[in-house]
């Protein structure tokens, strides 16, 4: 299983050099995983996720906007705590 937030991009039946990109985040650029085509474990290259753009169109986009709309500030909590740091 690859972690979460991260994607397994199968090289094709071949193994796979590591390659460096620029992240915030330490994670391995490879990972031993399960190939279907060769039926054993081989490394396969790991790629983190980016988040898609919203559209605003989802009912709980549309059930918050009428909910902040007039009068009484923030109506829901807003999450400042993004990461543990132990």
């Amino acid at each position: 299983q690859a972690p979460l937030g991260s994607v397994v991009v199968p090289p094709a039946c071949r193994r796979a050099s590591p390659h460096r990109s620029v992240a915030m985040v330490n994670i391995p650029k490879t990972r031993n995983t399960y190939c279907r085509k060769c039926k054993k474990h081989q490394p396969h290259k790991v790629s983190q996720y980016k988040t898609g753009k919203k559209t605003g169109k989802a009912q709980g986009d549309r059930r918050y906007e009428k909910k902040q709309k007039g009068f009484g500030g923030q109506t829901k909590p807003v999450f400042h705590k993004k990461a543990k740091t132990t």
